[in-house]
């Protein structure tokens, strides 16, 4: 078993911390920026060919559409085989799976052959973008740095820092999976999200090419301050936003649903309690018969056509995989951010309260063989708000697996 520390400072677990008051954002753009903004939404959802509406008990308004509408031909890819999900336990410790609102009994779904998008409500988006930074992953332009000359992060050119506790692995690869755990974290601005998710990463400079998946909260994007599933890929190191580009869920072309339960955007519950009821998200990518498919909890749920990557970027393989927590810390507010990374406990405080991500492993030949992850460093980049603990190739029931989190500057 190989264990690996970044940590900061403990603290204790019955500490009831009081948190500031949300902020919402509402920084004036020009009329026609608004309007660029708004039109671009409406535009997207004008052209789907949509049968029916429905809307969820969370209040999001789903349009369904034939689901070989997707493509020009309809011609819609074959998942991989469906393999059922190990639920190791540790320790006798009990983690669910989280649910989704189409997963209840009483959920409304479109007619048969039909696949939901979430449609964006514009009267809820906060107009302090600009579209282009609205589109990309963190609301403005990032440059990669290196770790440890390993692997790669995003830190922004300017604006808003980003804070990480993070893990990755330099390896010839088809796709990775794991378990995420499914808290509720607070976030203290609109403009500030916190994430846990996979990354593939493939490809070097501007032509450094990614697909993610994970568990985020993030008011600006989404409207709520809630948790959802979100998907996000880039085909040019996260420089430029737009169709067959790189953006979030549906927001940009890229994206085909496939699933009609599960989609990009849907809210995650119930949450895990810090001392209590522990909850998790299984994600996957797997690269399949020509394109990227994505498995979360026991759905294969769409996929990113491999066509959409460069041929030394993502097209037929990957070379690095990343499992971390990440957080946005808001510019233009006073002070470091009070924004939860995973629980908002510390990873030394470990079950039931830190965040974790467990049974990490890459998928290490074309056929679906899996092989433990196996990272050779955990990093956290500011250990005054957040840490990580690693456990690699742990030779328990989680494999290899961190924790992670911490409260920021509350």
């Amino acid at each position: 078993m190989e264990t690996m520390h970044h940590r900061a400072r403990r603290n204790d677990t019955s500490d009831n911390v009081r948190r500031p008051r949300r902020a919402i954002k509402k920084r004036e753009l020009t009329a026609r920026q608004r309007k660029e903004l708004s039109d671009y939404f409406q535009r997207r959802a004008a052209r789907l060919k949509v049968v029916a509406t429905t809307r969820t008990p969370g209040g999001q308004i789903l349009d369904w559409i034939p689901i070989e509408s997707q493509h020009p031909k309809g011609k819609i890819a074959t998942p991989p085989p469906t393999r059922e999900l190990r639920e190791p336990t540790r320790g006798g410790r009990r983690i669910a799976l989280t649910t989704f609102e189409l997963e209840r009994p009483d959920a409304k779904h479109g007619p048969d052959g039909t696949v939901p998008v979430l449609r964006k409500n514009v009267r809820k988006l906060i107009f302090d973008k600009s579209l282009d930074d609205y589109l990309s992953k963190h609301g403005h332009r990032t440059r990669t740095a290196l770790l440890d000359g390993r692997y790669g992060l995003e830190l922004p050119e300017v604006g808003s820092p980003h804070d990480y506790a993070t893990t990755g692995q330099n390896v010839t690869c088809y796709g990775g999976e794991g378990y995420i755990s499914a808290y509720d974290p607070y976030t203290w601005y609109s403009d500030e999200f916190s994430l846990g998710q996979i990354a593939v990463v493939r490809g070097s400079g501007n032509g450094r090419q990614t697909l993610e998946a994970g568990h985020q909260e993030y008011r600006d994007l989404y409207g709520d301050w809630v948790p959802h599933l979100f998907v996000f890929y880039t085909t040019n190191n996260y420089t430029q936003q737009g169709n067959q580009k790189g953006g979030y869920n549906r927001d940009v072309d890229g994206w085909v649903q496939y699933s009609n339960s599960v989609y990009p955007g849907a809210i995650s519950s119930p949450t895990s309690t810090p001392g209590g009821a522990q909850y998790n998200m299984f994600i996957k990518y797997q690269l399949w018969q020509g394109n990227w498919w994505l498995k979360c909890n026991q759905n294969w749920i769409g996929y990113y056509p491999a066509s959409l990557f460069s041929t030394s970027g993502l097209r037929s393989q990957a070379d690095q995989v990343q499992f971390f927590g990440e957080i946005v810390d808001a510019s233009d507010h006073s002070g470091a951010t009070k924004t939860d990374m995973g629980s908002g406990y510390w990873a030394e405080n470990e079950w039931p309260w830190a965040g974790f991500m467990r049974n990490l492993r890459i998928q290490s030949n074309t056929n679906g063989s899996m092989s433990d992850y196996n990272a050779p460093s955990c990093y956290a980049t500011d250990t005054n708000e957040y840490d990580i603990e690693c456990h690699m190739r742990s030779g328990s029931s989680w494999g290899s697996y961190f924790w992670f989190g911490g409260p920021g500057a509350g």
